[in-house]
């Protein structure tokens, strides 16, 4: 057999722990989170905010939020798609504060898919790419066990072109 194929990577190689990222509510404001979003910049942590609801036992995770969710939904609802957009001066303020009044869930990316923590990394490739994502939850039976981010797939990439 390959010994490459012996130690090719699984997902739980490459998923960061739960642990690493921040939780908010599906209720807490967009302003609050921009800061946390902010502060995370700083540090190079990742950018993303998990949004979960916390039941009396164990969370439940809902969705993700980050800065691309942010800007995603400052476009004005009013316009059609079918129409050309009309800017006037001020209205990125204007969309700012509209966007920073909405709660957390009314923007975030949901979850959608999946995948298992022993799962291969060319299924995480298919997945996020078919399905336009940047994440996904790891999970090992019922349980979230870690998040598997498109920059972390893209490391592994990078290993490829340089091993360590």
């Amino acid at each position: 057999m390959n010994p490459d194929v012996m130690l090719e990577k699984r997902i739980k190689d490459l998923m960061l722990d739960l642990g690493t990222l921040e939780r908010i509510s599906p209720q807490t404001k967009v302003s609050e989170a921009v800061k946390v979003l902010s502060e995370k910049r700083q540090t190079r942590c990742p950018s993303f905010l998990l949004v979960v609801d916390e039941a009396e036992i164990e969370e439940k995770i809902l969705g993700m939020l980050s800065i691309d969710d942010v800007l995603a939904h400052m476009e004005p609802s009013t316009m059609s798609m079918e129409e050309l957009p009309i800017f006037w001066r001020g209205q990125f303020r204007e969309e700012c504060e509209a966007i920073l009044e909405r709660s957390a869930s009314e923007i975030m990316s949901p979850v959608t898919h999946v995948i298992h923590q022993s799962g291969t990394l060319m299924e995480a490739v298919h997945l996020m790419n078919s399905s336009r994502i940047d994440w996904l939850p790891v999970v090992e039976g019922e349980d979230v066990v870690g998040i598997l981010f498109r920059e972390e797939l893209f490391n592994g990439v990078v290993e490829v072109v340089k091993p360590e």
